[in-house]
C-alpha cells in the first residue's frame, strides 16, 4: 500500500526532472567576425546541453563572410544540421559599418556557408513559427534583425519566451557598440513588452580572460579550440597582450545559469535623437518591479570564466 501511495509522487518527480533537463530552444543572432566574443559565444552555446540551437542569423555588412565563419564553427562541432541565415546588412537608418571582417582570414580559400544563401530574417521567422515550444532569442549584435522580425509579424511575439541580450550600459555613464550601431532597433526591442534579460558593458567588462586562461586554451589539442585561437590571434592583430573579454558569452552563460549575475527589474529607454558618440544610443534604465527588462548589475566573473572554459575546452558534445 505504501508503494502505491508513493507511486504518484515518484512519477511526478520523474516528470519534473525530465522537464528540468529538457533543453531550451534558442535562435542566435550575431555580428560574428568583428570582436572575438561572438565566436566564443557561439562555441559556448553549442557546448551547452541546456540549449537547443535551432538556427543562427548574422547581422551587418559582409553577411556571406560572417555566415561562412558561423558555418566553419558549426562544422568543427559537428552541427551542420543547424541552418545559417544572412540577415540585414544595413541598420534601420542605414548607418554603415566600415572595415573588413578580419576573422574571415582564418577561413580556407573559397570556403563558404553550406547550402543556398538563406535570408536570415525569414529563417528566424520560420524557425520561431514552426517551433512547438516558445523560443528564446539570444541576440548579441546590433538588434536590426530582431527589430525587423518584430515589425514583420506582430504575432511572432506570442512564440517568443524571452529575449536575452548583450546590449547597453546601465550603471555608469557610457555607450555600448551594439546599441549605438542601431539605436532605433534597440528602442523597438526594449519597448516590445517581451520579457528581456540583458547584460550591459558595465558588467561584461569584468569578464576578461587572463594570461593563464589563454595558456589553458593554447594547451588544448582540440580542433575547435585551435580554430578559436586562430580567430583570437587575428582579432589581437599586433597586440598579443590583448585578451578576450566575454561580452557575448556572458549572455549565453546567463541564459543557462542565471545565478551568475545579480539583476534589477525595470524598463529601458534608448536615446535615438542624441548626438553621435555622446548621447545617441544611450540606454536609460528605470527600476520598476512591473517592467519587462531584467538588467544585470553584478557578475560573478570568476565563475563565468570557469564556466566558459570548462565548456569550450571539452570535446564537442553530441546533440
Amino acid at each position: 500500500m505504501k508503494l502505491l501511495r508513493l507511486l504518484p509522487c515518484l512519477l511526478l518527480s520523474g516528470i519534473t526532472l525530465f522537464a528540468a533537463a529538457k533543453p531550451v530552444p534558442v535562435v542566435l543572432d550575431t555580428d560574428i567576425g568583428d570582436d572575438i566574443d561572438d565566436a566564443l559565444a557561439l562555441s559556448l552555446a553549442l557546448q551547452s546541453p541546456e540549449l537547443k540551437v535551432l538556427a543562427v542569423s548574422t547581422v551587418l555588412q559582409h553577411g556571406d563572410e560572417r555566415a561562412a565563419l558561423v558555418w566553419k564553427i558549426l562544422e568543427l562541432y559537428g552541427r551542420t544540421d543547424i541552418p545559417v541565415g544572412v540577415g540585414a546588412e544595413q541598420t534601420l537608418m542605414g548607418k554603415p559599418r566600415t572595415g573588413d571582417v578580419v576573422q574571415a582570414k582564418a577561413l580556407p580559400a573559397g570556403f563558404h556557408a553550406g547550402g543556398e544563401r538563406v535570408n536570415g530574417i525569414e529563417l528566424l521567422l520560420d524557425t520561431i513559427r514552426k517551433s512547438p515550444e516558445k523560443v528564446t532569442v539570444l541576440a548579441y549584435g546590433p538588434l536590426t534583425n530582431i527589430a525587423l522580425l518584430l515589425r514583420a509579424d506582430a504575432s511572432i511575439r506570442g512564440n517568443i519566451e524571452r529575449i536575452v541580450l548583450m546590449n547597453g550600459v546601465f550603471f555608469r555613464p557610457g555607450l555600448e557598440y551594439n546599441t549605438m550601431m542601431d539605436a532605433e532597433a534597440s528602442a523597438i526591442v526594449y519597448s516590445s513588452g517581451i520579457p528581456i534579460e540583458t547584460v550591459g558593458l558595465d558588467v561584461t567588462m569584468q569578464c576578461r580572460l587572463s594570461q593563464s586562461d589563454m595558456r589553458r586554451l593554447e594547451s588544448s589539442k582540440l580542433d575547435t579550440v585551435s580554430f578559436l585561437l586562430q580567430l583570437i590571434r587575428l582579432w589581437q592583430g599586433k597586440n598579443p597582450d590583448a585578451y578576450p573579454i566575454l561580452h557575448d558569452p556572458l549572455a549565453i552563460a546567463v541564459a543557462v545559469k542565471p545565478d551568475l549575475v545579480y539583476t534589477q527589474r525595470g524598463s529601458v529607454k534608448v536615446e535615438t535623437h542624441g548626438t553621435p558618440d555622446e548621447t545617441y544610443g544611450m540606454t536609460i534604465f528605470r527600476k520598476d518591479s512591473s517592467g519587462n527588462v531584467t538588467v544585470a548589475n553584478e557578475v560573478s566573473s570568476a565563475k563565468v570564466i570557469d564556466f566558459f572554459l570548462s565548456r569550450v575546452l571539452a570535446p564537442p558534445r553530441k546533440p
